[in-house]
């Protein structure tokens, strides 16, 4: 039971137990390895990607007033709507304006004068001719022959006359549908609604009925320290994290570098535009912009786009 055979029998079944065990632990401390090695070298890490604080904000903001002095009859939006350029937004009071269409209308669709001297021309036509012919066989005297020539031209220049006057009533329509259509006020933008100055009754001389923000695209800025300067340029993409819709990113261009430092604050501005079609995005809200970058050290000032002359002393 004790012969050496035996022994070595044993030694190798626990050498056969213990082998798998230590195989595998080899292959997870391998892998654990690979892991940590993955994601500390490979994969691209935003916890160093340098973010400034951001202000989204309404690209322009616009007063919509009258062109004419006249009375407010109707304003056809509130306060927060969303409206098209070209959107009808108010109406003011244009029962004259009206009459005067309708006056210009009916002289445009008066047309018994040009049919009379149609008419007239026809029969001034037949007479000449006929005269014409009296003339060649010596039956009615010269005189009789030229008046008759004479009443056919005189009618060809009272139906020309006619066909003017109407070319001129319908050039006036239009201008009176026009001075009609100043007495609505259409948005000039896309945008929405942001307040209000008059009420109806209200005169709008001189005065500001509606304000409106354009909210596609939108506009970022923000103010970045010294050491961003010749890092940030027109033309870059950036991340940007507003607190709403919150936990969504969206992409904002650069338009606007600041060529000079303030050199009180040790810093200076970057706009960005920053694209809202579907109106997700709403202005005066914070914002996180974030770079592709790496952040800058504190007071390490850094130009590689813009020379050092550009700071101002």
């Amino acid at each position: 039971m004790n012969s050496p055979e035996r022994h070595l029998v044993s030694a190798e079944k626990g050498t056969s137990r213990r082998s798998p065990r230590n195989t595998g632990n080899g292959v997870r401390i391998l892998w654990s390895f690979l892991l940590w090695l993955t994601s500390a070298c490979l994969l691209p890490s935003h916890a160093s990607a340098a973010e400034l604080d951001c202000l989204v904000k309404p690209e322009m903001y616009v007063e919509v007033s009258s062109p004419v002095v006249s009375v407010l009859e109707e304003i056809l939006v509130e306060t927060g709507d969303v409206v098209r350029k070209g959107q009808p937004l108010a109406k003011l009071e244009a029962s004259v304006e009206k009459a005067r269409v309708k006056m210009a209308q009916l002289q445009v669709d008066h047309i018994s004068d040009i049919e009379n001297r149609k008419v007239q021309l026809e029969y001034k036509k037949l007479n000449h001719e006929r005269m014409q012919e009296l003339r060649s066989k010596k039956s009615v005297p010269q005189f009789e022959a030229d008046k008759a020539k004479t009443e056919y031209a005189l009618a060809e220049l009272e139906l020309a006359k006619s066909r003017e006057i109407r070319i001129m009533a319908r050039a006036n329509l239009e201008m009176e549908k026009s001075q009609l259509a100043l007495r609505t006020i259409r948005s000039p933008i896309d945008g929405i609604v942001v307040d209000r100055y008059a009420m109806v009754g209200e005169s709008v001389e001189a005065r500001s009925i509606l304000k409106l923000a354009k909210v596609n695209p939108l506009k970022v800025e923000l103010i970045a320290p010294t050491e961003y300067f010749g890092l940030i340029g027109k033309g870059m993409e950036v991340d940007i994290y507003p607190e709403k819709p919150a936990n969504r990113v969206f992409k904002a261009t650069v338009t606007v570098v600041d060529k000079l430092i303030d050199p009180a604050s040790g810093s200076f501005t970057v706009r960005m535009t920053l694209p809202n079609p579907e109106d997700v995005l709403i202005g005066g809200v914070n914002c996180i912009a974030q770079f592709d970058f790496k952040a800058p050290s504190p007071g390490k000032k850094l130009y590689s786009s813009v020379p050092p002359a550009a700071v101002v002393d």
